[in-house]
C-alpha cells in the first residue's frame, strides 16, 4: 500500500475532480482499494468506489511521483518529474478536447513539493494486447493508431507545444549515442551490425523529417494497450502516455508490429494501419513506398532502443532489438543503403 496516499487524501482527491467534472458537489460513501496483479513501473491500484446515490465507479490511480518507482524499474526509467508532467498535460490538454478513447481523467494532484503527484483514471480494463492470443485485438490497436495519428496531425504548434519534438537534435543525439558506444568496443559480431546501420541511419534523417507527422504515443507497445471490458473487438484503451512526442507518425505502427512476427503476421498490421490511414485522410498511398518508409523508422526505432538499453547494462534488451536491426537492413537493403 502507498502510505503518502492516505485513503482520506484520495477521497478528497477524487471528490474535488468529479465535482468539477460533473459541475456540482459529489460524495464518495465508499473506497476500496485494490493494488493490481502487476505493474510494471509506476505504484498503480485499483479503486472501487461508490457514491452517494450508489453509483459505483471503478477507478485506476497511478503515482506519478518517480520515487514511487517500483524495485525492478529503478535504473531503467527516467527519475525526473518530466515523465509524469507531461502525462497529466496529455489528459488535460489534448484528450481533454477529444477522448480518442483514451481512459477518462476523473482527477488528479500535482503537488511536488509535497511529493503528491497523481492521477485518478477510469478503470478501463484488466486484460492488455500483449496478453492476448487474438491477433484480431493487435489489429485494433494498428486502426486505432492509423485514427488518432490522423486526427492528431491537424493540431496546432500551440496545442503541441509543450511535448518533445523529433528533430533534427533529435536524431542527432540518438546517433551521439550509438557512436559512443561505439568507441569504446563492442564485440566484432555487434559492431559488424552497428557500423553500417548507423552510416544509413545518418544519411536518412532528412527523409525521417519529411514523413507524416503527429502526436505520437512513443511507446506504443502492446503492453500499453487495454482491451475495454464489456466491448467489441475493436474496444481498445491507450495507456501510460509519459513519452508522447510529436514525430513520425508510423513510429507507432513499428513498435506494435517489432518482435516475435512473421512477415505475413506484421505485414497484416501494416495492412490493417494503412487502410485506415488512408480512409481517414481521404489518399491513396503506394504500399512500397509506405514500406520503405516503415524501414526508415525501423532502423531509427532499433538503434534508439539499443543506445537506451546499453547506457542501462541491459545486455538481452540491446540482443532483442539487435535481432529488429537486422531484420531492417536485408528487408529495406535496395532503398536504405
Amino acid at each position: 500500500m502507498n502510505t503518502r496516499w492516505t485513503t482520506d487524501l484520495m477521497r478528497e482527491t477524487l471528490q474535488d475532480g468529479l465535482a468539477r467534472l460533473r459541475g456540482r458537489p459529489v460524495r464518495i460513501s465508499e473506497l476500496h482499494r485494490e493494488p493490481p496483479p502487476t505493474t510494471t513501473s509506476l505504484w498503480t491500484e485499483r479503486l472501487q468506489v461508490r457514491l452517494d446515490g450508489g453509483e459505483e465507479l471503478p477507478v485506476f490511480f497511478k503515482d506519478l511521483n518517480p520515487d514511487s518507482l517500483i524495485a525492478a524499474a529503478r535504473g531503467i526509467h527516467v527519475t525526473s518529474l518530466e515523465p509524469g508532467r507531461r502525462e497529466l498535460r496529455m489528459y488535460r490538454r489534448i484528450f481533454a478536447r477529444q477522448r480518442f478513447d483514451t481512459p477518462k481523467l476523473y482527477a488528479w494532484r500535482w503537488q511536488p513539493c509535497r511529493g503528491l503527484m497523481g492521477l485518478f483514471l477510469e478503470y478501463a480494463g484488466s486484460l492488455k494486447v500483449r496478453h492476448s492470443n487474438n491477433f484480431t485485438h493487435w489489429l485494433a490497436g494498428a486502426r486505432w493508431a492509423a485514427w488518432f495519428h490522423s486526427e492528431t496531425s491537424r493540431l496546432s504548434p500551440r496545442q503541441t507545444r509543450f511535448l518533445p519534438r523529433y528533430d533534427r537534435a533529435h536524431y542527432r543525439r540518438c546517433a551521439e549515442r550509438i557512436e559512443q558506444r561505439l568507441a569504446v568496443g563492442l564485440s566484432a559480431a555487434d559492431k559488424a551490425v552497428l557500423e553500417p546501420a548507423l552510416e544509413v541511419f545518418v544519411s536518412r534523417v532528412d527523409e525521417l523529417l519529411a514523413l507524416p507527422q503527429s502526436l505520437i504515443h512513443g511507446e506504443y507497445f502492446a503492453k500499453n494497450i487495454v482491451l475495454r471490458d464489456n466491448s467489441s473487438i475493436e474496444g481498445v484503451a491507450v495507456v501510460d502516455w509519459e513519452s508522447a512526442a510529436v514525430g513520425p507518425s508510423y513510429l507507432d505502427l513499428v513498435s506494435l508490429s517489432a518482435g516475435r512476427w512473421n512477415t505475413e503476421r506484421r505485414e497484416a498490421l501494416w495492412h490493417a494501419y494503412l487502410d485506415r490511414y488512408q480512409a481517414e485522410n481521404k489518399l491513396m498511398l503506394d504500399w512500397q513506398r509506405f514500406r520503405r518508409d516503415l524501414g526508415r523508422v525501423q532502423l531509427y526505432l532499433s538503434l534508439a532502443w539499443i543506445g537506451w538499453w546499453f547506457e542501462r547494462g541491459r545486455e538481452d534488451q540491446v540482443a532483442r532489438w539487435l535481432t529488429e536491426l537486422q531484420k531492417v537492413v536485408p528487408d529495406h537493403s535496395a532503398s536504405l543503403s
